[in-house]
């Protein structure tokens, strides 16, 4: 929930060297990027082509990251995760920061099952609720003091679930693609008559690039 912008590895504002109580996610780097390096009418100028007409959950930073303005915050909720195998989510809005379902569930995705997004997803009727403004640690779980704050981030949660597919542990295999019994390790499958270059070869547990 907070940002040490002089560990920011971009180097951006690095003589800044403060912290941030507002929320940063990484889906930010994109508009933030973008703004950067000129906007859009840079990107439109160079190419001669209409900025893409994308709807995403993407804020731009660069103001808070370059100058370390912070009176308001761009982004004041994050989606945590919803997972649908352990029927656990997560919600953050403002000081306040929600958990339904078990959260130390071991339940494993089943290969043959897929997972429906939807209201009976999500087990809510375990529920943890701090303020992590004030219990960084996450101590007190003070849901049964905040009845409308449980409920207001349940509702944003239903939101993102509206918008989600169906989650399946794993997609049928395609024929030539990787991981497979001679390649476990992925990589691109469309290589000139199916030879795998050396320099695309690496050790599996190592890592080290062979010669």
């Amino acid at each position: 929930d907070s940002i040490d912008q002089s560990e920011l590895s971009s180097g951006i504002n690095a003589e800044y060297g403060g912290r941030t109580a507002c929320y940063v996610h990484i889906s930010d780097w994109y508009s933030t990027l973008v703004e950067i390096t000129g906007g859009w009418g840079a990107y439109e100028a160079k190419t001669g082509k209409q900025p893409p007409n994308y709807q995403l959950d993407s804020i731009d930073q660069s103001e808070l990251l370059i100058t370390g303005a912070r009176q308001t915050c761009q982004r004041t909720e994050i989606m945590v995760h919803v997972d649908p195998v352990r029927r656990i989510a997560s919600y953050i809005k403002g000081d306040f920061k929600v958990l339904f379902g078990d959260q130390y569930s071991e339940e494993l995705c089943e290969e043959s099952l897929i997972y429906p997004y939807n209201e009976s997803c999500v087990d809510w009727s375990i529920v943890e609720l701090y303020n992590i403004t004030g219990d960084v640690s996450e101590q007190k779980n003070i849901a049964e003091f905040h009845p409308g704050v449980v409920e207001e981030l349940q509702e944003a949660l239903m939101w993102y679930l509206e918008e989600q597919v169906p989650m399946q542990c794993q997609l049928p295999a395609i024929e030539g693609s990787f991981p497979n019994e001679d390649v476990p390790y992925c990589l691109p499958w469309e290589f000139p008559n199916g030879i795998i270059p050396s320099w695309a070869v690496y050790a599996l547990h190592s890592g080290v690039k062979h010669p």
